[in-house]
């Protein structure tokens, strides 16, 4: 059996009105991607090309000196930083002999790798599902023959693709209400846990520290250098301290403690199908009494981070303002690679963060002290930073 790593070739499309740092980091971001699946990157293009091709995206002539590369490496994927459609997909595979795969198809791949639980497998296969159901279209062209009823009489039968179709749709509803069931569960064991324990839920960009913070603030957790490690909600009890002052007596020597969640990490264009597929994931989240928003301070992408992750929070449905806002406190976590210019300057950008080193326990005291004085009780107002406001509304000309 061949246990070689599978040979890619990653390309993104540049427009004119794209800065090619960006798309740069894009790509790396794509290579982290296809390593974390299991794909060996042997090389990383960028298109330019002033407008889509709405049969193939890229340019022919440029796909076809892709495919001779390819050749020459001996490679046999093509990943596209892209969401491409099912023909697309289709007429590049035909253009270039290549098994393409769109960033999407990529995540979902890792998702499907990394699922353990039956919620998480059944929320993945929704999200496939979802995902391949309208790019049936061309995958069964050899049996598109349309066959009648018993002894081929009785009108035209359904044809092969209306049958997948089918059986997709059917399965679909099938999972959905296995979820819905699920997320019954969820809040059954949510209304179980002791009560006056607030909760709390980590969340922030994938492969930013959560789960290692989960770790310093409770002892338990498995931290690993991966993007996507974690896809099921893991909830342990934390300890925060006594809310005691010695001096003047005040206060209780009954000591405080929460309940602190890890979360699936959120990323650049993540797929619309796994935000709703992880819907009851993510109620953790929503009903969360306050957000520790994790985030690696030494990411040079650390503010595209930040907005990836405002953006999603409020598509999840968490507003940063308003009657039901829960406070959040920003980690800037991995402080310990950075110089002391580098933390001065974040300190400046972000005076009300933590900077922490979740892994050498710098800043937990403080994100504890942070949650022993704000939870419980009424949320504090504060200044939102830019990252949690929605972007502007483009001016008409």
């Amino acid at each position: 059996m061949d246990d070689s790593p599978l040979r890619c070739l990653l390309i993104a499309r540049q427009g004119p009105d794209d800065r090619e740092d960006r798309i740069q980091d894009h790509l790396l971001e794509l290579a982290e991607l296809a390593r974390s699946c299991g794909f060996e990157v042997q090389t990383r293009r960028i298109l330019k090309r002033p407008q889509i091709a709405p049969r193939t995206f890229y340019g022919s002539g440029q796909l076809e000196a892709l495919a001779e590369e390819a050749a020459r490496q001996g490679t046999r994927h093509l990943i596209c930083d892209d969401e491409l459609s099912g023909s697309q997909v289709n007429a590049i595979e035909k253009l270039t002999g290549l098994i393409c795969l769109d960033r999407t198809g990529l995540i979902l791949s890792i998702f499907e790798q990394r699922a353990q639980t039956r919620e998480a497998k059944a929320q993945v296969e929704l999200a496939r599902c979802e995902y391949e159901l309208p790019r049936l279209k061309g995958a069964w062209t050899h049996l598109e023959r349309q066959g009648g009823g018993v002894g081929l009489r009785g009108g035209p039968g359904e044809t092969q693709i209306e049958v997948d179709r089918r059986m997709i749709r059917t399965r679909i509803s099938q999972l959905k209400r296995e979820l819905t069931h699920l997320e019954q569960v969820r809040e059954t064991q949510r209304q179980g846990r002791p009560k006056g324990l607030p909760r709390v839920a980590l969340v922030g960009y994938t492969n930013a520290g959560k789960t290692s913070l989960l770790k310093a603030l409770t002892g338990e957790g498995e931290p690993r250098d991966l993007l996507f490690a974690t896809l099921d909600t893991t909830t342990r009890k934390a300890w925060l301290g006594q809310d005691f002052d010695p001096e003047t007596g005040e206060g209780s020597l009954e000591p405080k403690h929460c309940l602190v969640a890890d979360t699936v990490g959120f990323i650049r264009k993540l797929p619309h199908q796994l935000v709703a597929a992880f819907r009851s994931t993510l109620g953790e989240v929503r009903t969360a009494d306050a957000l520790l928003v994790v985030a690696d301070a030494a990411h040079p992408d650390l503010e595209d981070h930040l907005k990836v992750v405002g953006t999603t929070l409020r598509e999840i449905g968490c507003e940063p303002e308003g009657v039901e806002a829960q406070p959040r406190l920003l980690v800037l976590n991995q402080v310990d690679r950075l110089h002391r210019p580098q933390k001065l300057d974040l300190k400046k950008r972000h005076p009300g963060a933590v900077q922490a080193c979740a892994l050498q326990g710098a800043g937990v005291a403080e994100i504890r002290l942070w949650l022993r004085d704000l939870i419980p009780g009424p949320a504090k107002p504060r200044e939102l930073e830019a990252w949690e406001l929605p972007e502007p509304e483009p001016q008409a000309p």
